[in-house]
């Protein structure tokens, strides 16, 4: 089965989480430090086909009124440059609080910043994981 890849999506550092084979757990993987878009998405397209994924999300922080940030665009051209070069499918994903509470968890467990964006993709990945498990149930 395909994998699930989530995206913490920031100017110098990105967050991996990926699912397990079944799609049913979110894992914090990776954290990757990069100097351009071109290199990232070189490593993202290896990570990928060695984790045989299928979907990857890239978080969106909108704004509360859920609108735009200042982020957005350079988010949208990140997702479409990744898309055509990896041919897999791309969501855009609201991440409006998984930074600040992923700090929160860190802060609670008295663990080290350094693994914040993989935890705050960990998180964006729940909340998709728990919105497709209420829908499948509804349906």
């Amino acid at each position: 089965m395909m994998k699930i890849m989530a995206i913490d999506y920031g100017k110098v550092h990105i967050g991996i989480a990926l699912t397990d084979p079944l799609g049913i757990i979110a894992q914090p993987y990776l954290t990757i430090s990069y100097k351009s878009q071109k290199d990232l998405i070189k490593r993202l397209k290896f990570i990928c086909a060695e984790n045989n994924v299928g979907l990857i999300l890239i978080g969106n922080p909108l704004h509360l009124d859920g609108k735009d940030s200042e982020m957005s665009d350079e988010i949208k051209s990140f997702a479409a440059r990744l898309k055509k070069s990896l041919n897999i499918e791309i969501q855009l994903w609201d991440e409006r609080y998984t930074s600040k509470l992923a700090t929160n968890i860190l802060k609670d467990y008295g663990i080290k910043n350094k693994n914040l964006d993989q935890i705050s993709a960990s998180l964006m990945l729940e909340e998709y994981l728990r919105q497709k498990d209420n829908f499948t149930a509804e349906c």
